[in-house]
């Protein structure tokens, strides 16, 4: 800084000597009271104040302050630049100090331009610069003005990195800085919220990586400043919008650009918002070394914006893969169950048909048996009651034994009819539940699945062929099919495609 620091000025406007004239050396005296009534004409206070400016800062000096109210002349860049330096350590703007400066064009191409200390980078409101000015006077308009020199990169930058991470130290001892890593992030983010400037080329990446993976992606989109004084009002305003409509994940992106640039994203208000949102936040701001402090309380960070977006497809990628592998084992497991399950079902009703037939035989055979001794039984009782009615019959030799006769004679008809009917329902009996063993018989016997059009698989010697890969190449099998048998010869297994 130069000495001008304690610099005050006050002059004499003494028609008598030197008023109008612009001399720098002359000396500079307060106004007499006896001058209080003199009319002073506008040339002479204006080549006055002109004079004690010059003596007060006679060489340019370094001033700092924050950018406020820039306005260029002419195109958007390359013109002209008026705005003013105030004092920023003072945010009331009903009482901050502030000085008109100016950045003629040819200057502003020789600090900002390409080969400039600080090239690529421009001027914008809210960033705290240091510049070296000289006063200049316009008296036409009356107006006070600082030509701008020269700049101090270091100051801002520096400025800039200290702010940076004197943040990062205050939101990491609060913790701040895991509350939106600690939001749950859906397995397929898919309905998302994307921050940035419409139809920039953050956008356009973001938008063509997610709408030519095929995944469905549904992205709601709000436009917002990605540089300059606006950036924090409307980032802010552009989260609380989006948070509203619930999303899976909000995208905070933007390009590439200098540090001046990204460092709208080191500001406390959005790194404040970021921590509030219920929703994940994902930063992609262009960032290829260092991180800005909306990177560091987001839920997550990547280089780029096109970065963003391909983690997301990736994810959603890889959620699909191991979906698809899922259903696939559950599917190979299923159909070895079934298979396993169809083999141990004919083989129990070929056991259970054999089972069958052989107790229906056994029950055919105790029947007959039964038959034939009920029958037996009846024919020894009849001609032993015969027998006995002869007897009797012989030994009559009355009348009255003759009446008796004929009353045991029809008792014995009787009996007889009673044993008939008896044997006849027996034999009813046994018959219905012989025809429900042979009902039995016929639904357990397999040869009814031969007749639904399936075939047995044997070998030579008989055994039962369960599973492809059991048979040899070129082994003879015999295929039993309803109406007959087949003679085959087996070929090489092929697994069942899952």
């Amino acid at each position: 800084m130069s000495g001008s620091d304690d610099a005050s000025f006050s002059w004499d406007l003494d028609g008598a000597e030197g008023v109008g004239e612009d001399r720098p050396d002359a000396p500079v005296r307060p106004v007499r009271e006896d001058q209080a009534d003199r009319t002073w004409r506008v040339p002479e206070v204006a080549t006055a104040i002109r004079g004690a400016l010059e003596r007060a800062f006679p060489r340019p000096f370094w001033l700092a302050g924050e950018v406020s109210g820039l306005a260029r002349s002419g195109r958007r860049t390359g013109g002209h630049m008026y705005f003013s330096l105030a004092d920023d350590q003072n945010e009331d703007d009903r009482t901050r100090a502030s000085l008109s400066v100016i950045l003629w064009k040819g200057q502003a191409a020789k600090l900002f331009g390409p080969r400039g200390k600080l090239a690529g980078q421009q001027p914008e409101d809210g960033l705290v610069l240091r510049v070296l000015v000289k006063p200049d006077w316009y008296a036409p308009q009356g107006r006070l003005s600082f030509i701008i020199q020269d700049v101090d990169p270091e100051f801002t930058l520096g400025n800039l990195d200290r702010q940076r991470r004197e943040l990062l130290a205050k939101l990491t001892a609060e913790g701040s800085h895991l509350v939106n890593k600690e939001v749950p992030l859906p397995a397929v983010p898919l309905r998302l919220g994307l921050i940035t400037s419409v139809e920039s080329a953050a956008y356009n990446d973001v938008m063509e990586s997610l709408s030519g993976a095929d995944i469905g992606f549904h992205v709601l989109c709000c436009d917002a400043r990605m540089q300059g004084a606006d950036t924090s009002r409307s980032v802010r305003a552009a989260l609380a919008t989006l948070a509203a409509k619930q999303p899976d994940a909000i995208l905070l992106v933007r390009g590439g650009g200098s540090r001046l640039d990204l460092s709208w994203f080191d500001k406390e208000d959005i790194a404040r918002a970021i921590v509030a949102c219920p929703v994940p936040v994902l930063t992609g701001i262009g960032h290829e070394i260092d991180s800005s402090v909306a990177d560091a309380v987001a839920h997550r960070s990547f280089k780029t914006p096109t970065a963003v977006a391909e983690a997301l497809v990736e994810r959603a990628r890889e959620a699909r893969r191991l979906t698809e592998e899922a259903f696939a084992d559950i599917l190979g497991e299923t159909s070895r169950v079934l298979t396993e399950h169809r083999t141990e079902l004919v083989e129990t009703a070929r056991r259970i048909g054999q089972a069958s037939r052989g107790r229906v035989r056994e029950e055919v055979s105790a029947l007959a048996a039964t038959s034939q001794h009920l029958r037996a039984a009846t024919e020894r009782g009849l001609a032993a009651a015969g027998e006995t009615l002869a007897e009797h019959r012989s030994r009559l030799v009355r009348g009255r034994h003759v009446a008796r006769l004929s009353v045991l004679a029809a008792a014995l008809v009787h009996e007889a009819a009673r044993l008939q009917r008896a044997a006849v329902a027996r034999l009813d009996a046994a018959g219905a539940v012989l025809d429900r063993a042979a009902d039995k018989a016929r639904l357990l016997d397999p040869r009814g699945v031969l007749a639904r059009g399936f075939a047995w698989l044997k070998r030579a010697d008989g055994t039962m062929l369960k599973d492809a890969s059991g048979a040899t190449p070129g082994e003879p099998l015999v295929a039993e099919l309803r109406d007959g048998e087949l003679d085959l010869t087996a070929g090489s297994s092929r697994p069942r495609p899952k």
